[in-house]
């Protein structure tokens, strides 16, 4: 008798705990910032433009302890591209990245890669405990990139203090 009041405590349980998805709660990807930005001119290399968006220049509340810096960037190619996995052709490549200002470290988060009209052909989100953090080389575009960010996010982290 027992054992089979157990057992029915014990599937009712479980049971109760299948209404439940794995991600309930959980947020999804960041969305590509096409309202409220400030895309500012970041360089220009034979193939493409790069722009950044100052406004995404941030930290998120879910990573505070590691200090994260995240920003979105988009680079816009002179000529289409062709996207290994999907095999899309595209022309706008947006990339969100997650820099660690203090080890001048930085991880792609996300690519989303867009047509000449800006229609997403694929996006690839990585989730956090498979970001890969990579060292810029000295003096390179990347490394002008992170100090860049770097000081508009030391920016605003100031003037938040002083409000």
């Amino acid at each position: 008798m027992l054992n089979r009041i157990g057992f029915l405590v014990l599937a009712t349980l479980f049971l109760s705990g299948c209404g439940k998805k794995m991600d309930d709660g959980m947020k999804g990807p960041a969305p590509i910032p096409f309202k409220n930005t400030d895309w500012r001119h970041y360089g220009t290399m034979p193939e493409f433009e790069t722009w950044v968006d100052a406004n995404s220049v941030k930290h998120e509340a879910e990573y505070a302890e590691s200090n994260y810096t995240f920003v979105w960037m988009v680079q816009r190619f002179k000529e289409d591209q062709i996207d290994a996995d999907s095999k899309g052709k595209y022309r706008l490549k947006y990339v969100r990245s997650a820099i660690h200002c203090d080890s001048a470290r930085m991880a792609g988060v996300a690519v989303s890669l867009s047509d000449s009209e800006d229609n997403e052909i694929a996006r690839y989100d990585v989730p956090g405990f498979q970001w890969e953090f990579t060292d810029a080389a000295k003096d390179s575009y990347g490394a002008d990139f992170m100090r860049q960010v770097c000081q508009i996010m030391a920016e605003k982290d100031a003037a938040n203090k002083d409000k």
